[in-house]
């Protein structure tokens, strides 16, 4: 049966945007409250996080979603009010939950019932709630209609407004204010609704939830509230939504101010409370600032009294791809001007008129840069997409080994591309997943190493030189040299002899290797020698690299070097015979000039010498089949690159200068080229080509023998 909810096209987005923003913070909540325990505003977040899913869900009519929302609510509610503690059970069964949530979810996209046993889940939920013996009511459910009731007495510290602070439930009269620049007014009114149930218990209510559910607009909402907690507690609970412009807090029996209209549609009244001699000041006003006297317990919003709404508008991602390719043309054409300039400075002196075209080039000049600078910024986001999905993934992972880790994050504010944020994903689960099953010991032999109990591992990001460096640290046993060397062999991807030959480095590299493992057995987790590789191709794919330092008995570090951005690429320019190539600027280590006398042979393969190390050496000409022009002068140019801890140079015949280039795809007709990652434009259209430096990597090993491939 197909499932009907009543939600718009242009809802859809912003209904998904906000369902899963919710989820996340479920998920990280949860796991920080299993390891931190009962932090009251931790639990608060978790609680608004519920509220704001059931609010959602109740929106379009999804009751499945509600009532489960609706279930962890309630044992979330219990967490607040100390009946229940947080137990290893509550929260397996929570993120159970949200898991499930998230299945439920996808029923709005395909409109297609899940196999979500949500009956099962409230049932389970419903029995932990009883066990501990929760003292208080849980909240209304939405599908309720609010009780009709009518206010009790009106206590006399009320009166005269001497304390907001009570000992008991009473009523209180709220009135809210919705901006009426709000383009979503009726979901905003749901959300005062779902905030104020989770404070007490909903007596009258202006408008209705049935009419709050018909969408239509809402600008002023009146609420009698039965609750114990303080006005400063309701005031900070609604603080925390937006386009609120007023929100005033009466004893109950107050004359509510009717200044502003209550509704534009016709809505059942609220039954008016019995009449008093002297109306008293609100207890609490919330309201902007130019307001002439605050009142006592009041909280204004910081600005004028219009209250300002950040001004927003959705799009595409195709259309921001399609403005990056735009930009990247335009940066194209501003090199081709610099050329320009630049002949015809040469060939024309003191011409006013070359003056001013000068002068406009370099404005133009100017406006592209500032232009792709703004451009690239809206593709900016947070590397915290990414990180936020690893608290829950190690929890899950360490439970199932049986290990005890803590993941630390470092830096999840760092901005990247979005299509690098898309392609690091996959290869940082397999770092972690490495590092949790490989790296990390059980606890019995942390604590006979003399380590402590629960093992670290550490997850960072940081900006550097205009290259993102992301690190996954662990404080583990480390890397055994040794131990690979022999697994090398007993795969037969090196022989005996081979084997021997490598450094510590080479041999730790070798963990990189297709099919590659060191687990005895393979189980859902790692064993099956595909995680490395994957991680090692996909970040050089991405024009990256990915570097191993590790300390046996201390733990391993996995640093991945990342460009910012994989439309325009800082570049190297470099002359090849005829032909101009470009190094993308993140491998460039270093540029020499040294002697045709300074390059050696070693095992038949050309090397130099460069301080206390022996680097091979690959010329270009010969690896891409060009006919060098500079071979015999005497001299050699060389561009140090370096992937990891590999390094070696490059032979060419000219060193052009630094460019940043718009990378075009060879394209399917052409295909993989080996040592050619892909193709650029110059300002004076000739087309270049831009280097593959792992692929050289590889080239270079082979031709030595030791990297050999099965």
């Amino acid at each position: 049966m197909e499932l009907i909810f009543d939600l718009a096209e242009d809802e859809f987005p912003i209904f998904m945007a906000e369902t899963d923003e919710q989820l996340q913070v479920l998920d990280d909540g949860l796991i920080r409250l299993e390891r931190e325990g009962e932090d009251m505003e931790l639990l608060q977040a978790l609680f608004r996080a519920a509220h704001t899913l059931k609010g959602t869900a109740g929106m379009i009519g999804h009751k499945r979603m509600v009532n489960l929302t609706h279930s962890m609510e309630t044992a979330l509610d219990c967490l607040r009010k100390h009946t229940m503690p947080v137990t290893t059970a509550l929260i397996d069964l929570c993120l159970e939950a949200t898991d499930a949530l998230r299945s439920l979810r996808e029923e709005v996209i395909t409109h297609t019932e899940c196999g979500v046993a949500v009956d099962t889940l409230t049932d389970r939920f419903s029995s932990l709630v009883l066990a501990g013996k929760p003292a208080a009511q849980p909240a209304v459910k939405p599908t309720e209609s609010p009780v009709q009731t009518p206010a009790p007495v009106i206590k006399p510290e009320h009166q005269n407004g001497a304390s907001s602070v009570r000992t008991t439930a009473e009523n209180v009269t709220i009135r809210v204010e919705i901006s009426q620049n709000s383009i979503a007014s009726a979901a905003r009114a749901f959300q005062v609704m779902m905030e104020l149930q989770g404070l007490g218990t909903i007596r009258q209510m202006d408008p209705t939830q049935e009419v709050i559910e018909t969408s239509k607009p809402v600008h002023v909402m009146t609420t009698v509230l039965e609750t114990s907690r303080s006005d400063e507690d309701i005031l900070k609970a609604l603080d925390t939504l937006s386009e609120l412009d007023k929100v005033e807090i009466f004893p109950a029996g107050a004359v509510v101010p009717v200044s502003t209209p209550v509704q534009a549609v016709e809505t059942p009244a609220v039954p008016p409370p019995p009449p008093v001699v002297a109306t008293p000041p609100p207890a609490a006003i919330k309201q902007p600032a130019a307001q002439a006297e605050p009142q006592p317990n009041a909280v204004a919003r910081p600005g004028a009294a219009p209250v300002s709404v950040e001004k927003t508008v959705r799009t595409s991602v195709e259309r921001l791809d399609n403005l990056m390719n735009l930009v990247g043309e335009l940066i194209t054409d501003r090199n081709r001007l610099y050329q320009i300039r630049s002949t015809l400075e040469m060939s024309i002196h003191n011409s006013n008129q070359l003056d001013v075209l000068s002068d406009t080039i370099t404005h133009v000049g100017r406006i592209t840069d500032q232009l792709q600078m703004e451009v690239m910024g809206i593709r900016m986001l947070p590397i915290s997409n990414t990180f936020s999905k690893f608290p829950r993934m190690v929890r899950d992972l360490s439970a199932k080994l049986n290990k005890k880790i803590d993941l630390a994050i470092e830096g999840e504010n760092t901005e990247l591309d979005r299509s690098v944020i898309e392609e690091i994903n996959d290869p940082l689960i397999h770092l972690i997943r490495n590092s949790v099953d490989h790296g990390v010991e059980s606890a019995e032999e942390r604590l006979q190493a003399g380590k402590p109990e629960r093992a670290l591992v550490k997850l960072t990001a940081r900006h550097e030189q205009g290259r993102i460096i992301i690190t996954v640290e662990d404080d583990g046993k480390g890397i055994d040299p040794d131990k690979i060397r022999a697994v090398a062999v007993g795969k037969g991807i090196l022989t005996e002899a081979e084997a021997a030959s490598l450094s510590d480095d080479e041999a730790i590299n070798l963990i990189f290797s297709s099919g590659f493992s060191t687990a005895k057995v393979v189980n859902d987790v790692s064993g099956r020698g595909v995680g490395l590789d994957i991680v090692r191709n996909n970040i050089q794919r991405l024009n990256g690299t990915v570097m191993v330092e590790t300390e046996k008995g201390k733990g391993t570090r996995f640093m991945v070097t990342l460009p910012l951005t994989l439309a325009i690429v800082p570049t190297l320019l470099v002359s090849v015979g005829k032909n101009t190539l470009a190094i993308p600027l993140v491998t460039v280590l270093e540029t020499l000039r040294i002697s045709t006398d300074e390059i050696q042979t070693v095992n038949s393969r050309p090397v130099i010498r460069l301080r206390d190390k022996v680097l091979p050496l690959l010329e270009m000409s010969e690896a891409f089949g060009f006919q060098s022009t500079k071979k015999d002068q005497g001299y050699r140019y060389v561009v140090v690159v370096g992937m990891g801890k590999q390094q070696m140079g490059l032979a060419v015949d000219r060193l052009l200068g630094q460019e940043e280039v718009v990378v075009k795809s060879l394209g399917s007709i052409i295909g993989e080229v080996v040592g050619i990652a892909s193709a650029a434009i110059l300002g004076d259209g000739s087309v270049i080509l831009i280097v593959d430096v792992q692929d050289l990597f590889q080239i270079t090993g082979q031709k030595s023998g030791t990297n050999k491939k099965e």
